[in-house]
């Protein structure tokens, strides 16, 4: 499971990668009056999704 775990991590990183990637490139291209930015830290939508699901419990 541990190695499992570990390849699904990759998976997002790469996904992250790939997002990071496509907003640079729009950033860069159409170079809006105000920049995309995004953040990594996915903490706060973790912690929402687990209260919406345990007021749905």
């Amino acid at each position: 499971m541990e190695i499992a775990f570990q390849q699904r991590r990759q998976q997002i990183v790469g996904d992250c990668r790939q997002l990071k990637s496509d907003v640079d490139s729009y950033n860069d291209n159409a170079a809006p009056k105000q920049p995309i930015q995004l953040g990594f830290d996915f903490t706060p939508d973790l912690e929402e999704l687990e209260a919406l699901e345990s007021v749905q419990s």
